[in-house]
């Protein structure tokens, strides 16, 4: 039997007439909506008295049922899945080594921050490797000269001594070996070559010598360089007249060849700058209590 808004429907609980009501206007008990069906077919039928206990006979409506009990373990499981995950993202990013560029210390990743420059200089351990602070400026540009003037200065009159020392040797020997060779003797030759080749060198060793600490000490070396540069020039003009002299068998006067008045010549020269430099190394070599050196003894 097919019901119908205000068809005489009743209240299943307290039996009053409800008519298109959804709620009891008496005791306030939801009815289910009169509204016909509206699906085609058969109408449903009308339902029989409701079993079990009075006043209860019709469910409360569908937005009133609260959801099914079974979805409340679903939602906490998964709930529960995703802060797992979450965690296991954390951990395995947490483990992860730092990526070259992260690093700073590959080839083609970000630059290494540039550590500040301090005020002190390093120096690194041979044995460790590691850098160590240092203020010596001398270990990057070598030995530190002497502070004291004085120092240097006498040390560079002591090798400007011992240099006038030999020259003075070679000039004692000269004179004995000319006579050897006009005398006719080998040993005269020998001898002047020794003394050619020792005033060679000491050429050389004047030419390089440090006089700066010294008064005047660009002059007094020139000077120097200038007498010993005649002298060597004079033993090598003797030589060569010495050795044609024996080859020829010592015959002809001395005085007339060419080699032997070229060295006259050179030793007279010699003989003046040698004369120049005593003079201005008078004063050093009283200074530091040195040999003063005469021009005939250099």
């Amino acid at each position: 039997m097919v019901h119908h808004s205000g068809a005489g429907r009743r209240c299943g609980r307290c039996g009053s007439d409800t008519g298109a009501l959804t709620q009891c206007p008496r005791c306030g008990a939801l009815l289910p909506d009169p509204s016909p069906p509206t699906s085609s077919g058969p109408s449903p039928a009308a339902p029989g008295p409701a079993q079990g206990p009075p006043g209860d006979e019709h469910p409360p409506p569908p937005s009133r049922l609260r959801p099914p009990g079974w979805r409340r373990p679903v939602v906490l499981v998964s709930v529960a899945a995703a802060c797992a995950t979450t965690a296991l993202v954390w951990w395995v990013a947490g483990s992860r080594p730092s990526s070259p560029a992260e690093a700073g210390g590959s080839s083609g990743g970000a630059p290494s921050a540039v550590q500040p420059q301090t005020s002190h200089e390093t120096a690194e351990d041979p044995a460790t490797g590691d850098a160590t602070p240092t203020d010596d400026p001398a270990a990057s540009t070598g030995p530190t000269p002497s502070t004291d003037p004085t120092a240097d200065a006498a040390g560079q009159a002591g090798r400007v001594d011992e240099l006038l020392s030999s020259s003075s040797s070679a000039r004692t020997s000269l004179s004995a070996a000319i006579a050897d060779a006009t005398g006719c003797r080998r040993s005269g030759v020998t001898t002047i070559e020794d003394i050619t080749a020792g005033r060679r060198d000491q050429l050389a060793a004047a030419r390089t010598l440090e006089v700066t600490a010294l008064p005047e000490g660009a002059a007094l070396k020139q000077t120097l360089v200038t007498a010993l540069d005649a002298s060597y020039d004079a033993d090598t003009a003797f030589l060569s007249w010495a050795r044609r002299h024996l080859a020829g068998g010592c015959t002809g006067p001395v005085s007339d060849d060419r080699d032997y008045r070229r060295g006259l010549s050179r030793s007279e020269a010699a003989q003046t700058a040698k004369a120049q430099f005593a003079q201005a190394w008078r004063p050093i070599a009283e200074t530091y209590g040195l040999t003063i050196w005469k021009a005939d003894q250099i």
